[in-house]
């Protein structure tokens, strides 16, 4: 049964060719769901296996699942926007973004809103915390543990888990997200996100991940180099939010979605950065 609360959650999860576990992975995902919370699924050309297909006959008779065809994708992170803005469009307080086919446990869903529910703007699934578990091959694992490491000393970052895409936003901090857009086009863009949610009261949860796959493209770590060097390089000394591990730091989220405090100076980020339309 899904936890009392008044704020409507949205869960956003891009999917492709997903047939052998998307009945499972939407009952699981709706398991948790109130009845006002919506599972947000975004398709593209991508999906060949007649998943889309399966996805629209489901939300015939689950009002909680709503299908997204994005035919114009023309890359990964293109769905994640298109999904983000979906959710925004429809007013949800937060926006919880995970995979499909059940590399992301459905049932850590409340984990999430538990930490939401404290107050705040962000809340980051880490694999690499107590009680997280990273269950993709020990090469997957150390690109990941090793692309935290380095993110956090380029960055100045605090995150335990700056790669992992298991998070959770308040509508103000997704839409700083959607404002101010990302560069990567593959995964490298959920370290850009973690790197602007510093900007945010945050916190981190334990997650479980599990993906068949150990591997991941050479193209997207040359990009992920490329891209976290340019952030490195543009970088300014800057005041950020104080966190505590316990309790809410003082600085908080303005009504408007822009940190409170000066965060990011112009072309930080939003300089030359292509916003997924």
């Amino acid at each position: 049964m899904p936890e009392q609360r008044t704020q409507r959650l949205a869960v956003v999860t891009p999917l492709a060719n997903e047939i052998d576990t998307l009945d499972e992975f939407v009952s699981r995902v709706v398991a948790h769901l109130g009845p006002d919370d919506r599972l947000i699924t975004v398709f593209d050309k991508v999906c060949k296996d007649g998943s889309l297909e399966r996805a629209r006959r489901i939300a015939e008779s689950e009002p909680r699942l709503e299908v997204v065809y994005a035919p114009e994708n023309r890359c990964v992170v293109h769905a994640y926007f298109a999904g983000y803005r979906a959710a925004l469009a429809g007013g949800f307080d937060w926006i919880l973004e995970m995979d499909g086919g059940l590399s992301h446990d459905p049932d850590q869903i409340p984990r999430f809103t538990a930490a939401m529910a404290k107050g705040y703007d962000y809340a980051g699934g880490s694999r690499f915390m107590p009680g997280g578990r990273c269950d993709s091959g020990l090469k997957r694992s150390l690109i990941s543990r090793g692309g935290t490491i380095l993110a956090n000393a380029l960055l100045r970052t605090r995150m335990r888990d700056m790669t992992s895409g298991f998070e959770c936003f308040s509508r103000a901090a997704l839409q700083y997200v959607v404002d101010v857009g990302v560069r990567s086009r593959a995964h490298f863009f959920q370290t850009e996100i973690r790197y602007m949610m510093h900007a945010f009261r945050w916190t981190e949860v334990p997650i479980t991940y599990c993906c068949p796959s150990p591997s991941v493209g050479e193209s997207s770590i040359r990009e992920a180099f490329r891209i976290l060097w340019q952030l490195h390089k543009q970088r300014k000394p800057v005041r950020r939010n104080p966190r505590r591990r316990t309790g809410l730091p003082p600085v908080t989220a303005s009504a408007a979605g822009a940190p409170a405090a000066v965060t990011f100076p112009p072309g930080v980020l939003a300089g030359a950065v292509a916003r997924p339309t």
